[in-house]
């Protein structure tokens, strides 16, 4: 197990240097597109575990996180980058379906995920599993590579001899998924060859028929 944990280290560092020659830093896209995010409260939710970027830069900010993912291929590399941030304590990587999540309503302050969204075929069962666990007023953080983005992704995808598959489902289409949802957009933003949203949970208190705010 050491061994497999070191090799996938090794290959991750390799990927992300990778990046770099190409001019992007993915631990600092994901390190500036959360605190863009701010405020976020606790606890989280993190859809796609992946490599456990999102979920550590959530911990990070000082929350507690729970980081789902339908495998669990990378959930020991996840860990232990984790663990070498100093923020294991704060994260739990579950084996869950995002469309169909084994959690409560209103059980978190935020939800977030990025670079899932052009995984998804039939984005919708997620994106509302995602607002039915988040409470009133809290905040839903999306994010996915912009065009710029995907084209680096297939250029190093095609150097290894395989294609980066990509759906239809977008940010934009996201975004107006939630709105029409009755979610109010916050933010939209590009940076680091990604693009973004925020949109808040509104409270019933708050629903004055009040539409995107942007």
């Amino acid at each position: 197990m050491k061994d497999t944990a070191s090799e996938r280290l090794r290959a991750f560092r390799a990927r992300n240097r990778q990046y770099q020659e190409l001019g992007y830093d993915r631990e600092a896209a994901f390190r500036s597109l959360v605190r863009e995010a701010r405020p976020l409260e606790g606890p989280a939710l993190d859809v796609g575990t992946g490599k456990g970027l999102l979920a550590r830069e959530l911990a990070r900010l000082g929350m507690d996180v729970v980081s789902v993912d339908i495998s669990s291929a990378e959930r020991e590399l996840a860990c232990l980058l984790a663990h070498e941030s100093g923020v294991a304590g704060r994260v739990v990587f579950a084996q869950a379906d995002a469309a169909r999540l084994p959690y409560p309503d209103g059980h978190f302050g935020c939800a977030a995920m990025m670079d899932v969204l052009h995984h998804l075929e039939e984005p919708g069962p997620v994106l509302s599993e995602m607002v039915r666990v988040v409470r009133p007023g809290g905040r839903l953080l999306l994010a996915d590579f912009d065009e710029a983005g995907f084209g680096l992704v297939a250029r190093i995808s095609r150097q290894e001899g395989r294609e980066h598959l990509r759906s239809a489902t977008t940010v934009t289409l996201a975004r107006e998924i939630l709105t029409r949802a009755g979610l109010r957009c916050l933010m939209k933003t590009n940076g680091h060859h990604h693009e973004m949203v925020v949109l808040q949970k509104v409270r019933s208190e708050d629903r004055h028929g009040e539409g995107d705010q942007t």
